[in-house]
């Protein structure tokens, strides 16, 4: 069990909160297995909301009852809320919370110190009368009645990172066009045709390059976090014209993927946490060489310093290094090599 669900689930252990009630509804927000701690809940229904595909699969194996998005119109007795690092989206999420329960029923909100669980429950206690407070596992767990008069106006809030484009905190890069996307946004064209893929997708910056700039037969999205793939397909719908466009919600590093395709354009994730995590990128190269065709060309924008060489020679017959601009490096492979037992090594090597 991680540390800050150790914490989430410390008013109970405490005896500040009174424990589930047999027959009782909880809901779960950014929900994370609780491990044995979960028999709190043996006699309760504990529904967990995960729209993160790795960790939703892992609530999925751990054999929990889990949702992609909350379910709406269905009253909880109480509410779980794991903090992020994205304060608007924890204030939207704690509002949410409150609105889901029923007035009085208790929401548990905690998170890490180190990522502002002290600042949210400040912003909490001008929102609601808190019924208490406690520090614990190096993170921090308030609770608080639900109440209809409270969090009025909270939401997620809307953003626009580039023209004609919404999204929201959560997604990557939701304020502004990230640097490594603008660059391999400058070489998609003509060139790039047939049935295209889109790894990695966010809320859609590229497949809308792609649909604008390119000559795509199809298009797929591939995209982990589902808000940003809902948000891309509402994004590029009014680009598509009569191209077909689907989108995916599948963890590209584990799952099996849609294909084969002609082309795969991606701009990988380097980021699983605070430090920079280069075996998921090449996950990723490792993922697209097995859904291209013995033809298809991957175009794909990364990190300059991220060693991905080995991983490309491991997985194609030949790679390019195209333009390097403000830390990135344009990079375009051809010729896949489709052997499935070169993953593991392409992913402990260079």
């Amino acid at each position: 069990m991680d540390r800050p669900v150790k914490t989430l689930l410390a008013p109970f252990e405490a005896g500040e909160v009174p424990l589930p009630e047999t027959g009782s509804a909880w809901l779960f927000l950014n929900a994370a297995d609780p491990g044995s701690a979960g028999d709190l809940f043996a006699q309760a229904r504990l529904c967990c909301v995960q729209p993160s595909r790795p960790a939703f699969l892992a609530l999925e194996r751990a054999g929990h009852e889990v949702w992609p998005l909350a379910p709406v119109d269905e009253a909880f007795d109480g509410a779980l809320v794991l903090l992020g690092k994205h304060r608007r989206l924890n204030e939207a999420m704690v509002a949410s919370a409150n609105q889901a329960v029923r007035p009085g029923g208790i929401v548990i909100v905690a998170g890490d110190k180190a990522l502002g669980a002290a600042s949210a429950r400040k912003w909490a206690g001008g929102q609601v009368p808190l019924g208490g407070s406690l520090a614990k596992h190096h993170g921090i767990a308030f609770w608080f009645p639900a109440s209809e008069d409270a969090f009025a106006g909270v939401a997620l809030p809307v953003t626009e990172p580039a023209p004609g484009f919404a999204a929201a905190p959560g997604m990557f890069s939701s304020d502004r066009i990230d640097t490594g996307s603008a660059l391999l946004a400058e070489h998609i064209d003509g060139r790039i045709a047939g049935a295209v893929a889109d790894f990695g997708a966010g809320w859609g910056y590229l497949s809308g390059a792609v649909l604008t700039q390119a000559r795509p037969a199809s298009l797929d999205l591939v995209e982990a976090y589902r808000p940003a793939l809902d948000q891309a397909l509402a994004n590029l719908a009014p680009l598509r014209g009569e191209v077909p466009v689907t989108g995916h919600w599948l963890d590209v590093t584990t799952e099996p993927l849609p294909g084969p395709f002609d082309w795969v354009v991606m701009n990988p994730p380097f980021h699983t946490g605070r430090a920079s995590e280069p075996d998921l990128g090449r996950a990723f190269i490792a993922a697209a060489a097995r859904a291209l065709k013995p033809s298809g060309r991957l175009l794909l924008v990364a990190n300059r310093r991220l060693p991905y060489e080995q991983t490309l020679r491991d997985r194609f017959a030949a790679f390019v290094e195209g333009e390097v601009r403000d830390g990135f490096k344009l990079i375009e492979a051809s010729r896949p090599r489709r052997t499935g037992g070169q993953d593991a090594a392409a992913r402990n090597s260079g």
